[in-house]
């Protein structure tokens, strides 16, 4: 379901505002700018307000530290997910005005960082209608190579949970595209694939079809995965 705290509601379009604003100046900022120090104290004091410490603080912290900050016992809170996010993706883009490049380290951890808030909350299910959009925004400017093993893993379920079977099965084989080109641990694709056909099989004809994938082509994917898993073990 979308977001129910109001006051998360708020920041979030306060953060939208901000984020058209920043890409409607890009590499037009400059450091001490007034527009760019507010906006940077405006960020920081959220992230005080909704994770209890600093954006500098929020910056060294990984993926698994940040969803440690906003769950508990293995639940993920999807709305603070969702903030956190845009709050990522908001200070990436400020970087970005004031000059850093697409490929510049802070840039591409921020955003890739926003992309896995944007995919946990979908996992969880928030129901954020913008939520697709922000994920392929982000996967647009991630550079080649730069996704994790636990990213594409995260992209395969996130699809799933949207029920756009199709999208989930695309994200597996670009994962498994990527491990035959530049390797990596087939092991953990064989993992995800398992489970994934294993859900997919369980639905009925219609849900499949409504979410792009028929039964027909999901058998054709999955002897696809098998033989080229195959051919990577053997290898």
């Amino acid at each position: 379901m979308p977001v129910r705290d109001e006051l998360i509601e708020r920041v979030i379009r306060q953060l939208a505002a901000a984020f058209l604003r920043l890409t409607s100046r890009s590499a037009d900022l400059e450091v001490g700018d007034v527009e760019a120090e507010e906006l940077r104290a405006e960020l920081d004091d959220v992230y005080r307000r909704f994770l209890g410490t600093s954006a500098e603080l929020v910056s060294r912290l990984s993926t698994d530290d940040l969803l440690a900050v906003i769950g508990s016992a293995g639940y993920v809170d999807g709305e603070r997910a969702y903030l956190l996010s845009a709050l990522l993706e908001t200070e990436a883009e400020l970087e970005h005005a004031l000059g850093a490049g697409a490929d510049d380290p802070l840039v591409v951890s921020l955003r890739s960082r926003a992309l896995d808030m944007a995919l946990e909350a979908g996992i969880e299910e928030l129901g954020e209608p913008d939520l697709p959009d922000r994920v392929e925004r982000l996967l647009a400017l991630a550079p080649a190579g730069s996704l994790s093993p636990a990213t594409r893993e995260r992209l395969v379920w996130f699809w799933l949970a949207l029920r756009r079977y199709a999208h989930a099965e695309d994200a597996l084989f670009d994962w498994l595209d990527e491990v035959e080109e530049r390797g990596g641990d087939a092991a953990d694709v064989g993992r995800v694939a398992g489970r994934l056909y294993a859900d997919l099989e369980l639905r009925d004809d219609a849900e499949l079809a409504a979410g792009g994938l028929p039964r027909a082509e999901l058998g054709e994917g999955r002897a696809d995965v098998e033989a080229r898993l195959g051919a990577l073990r053997g290898a």
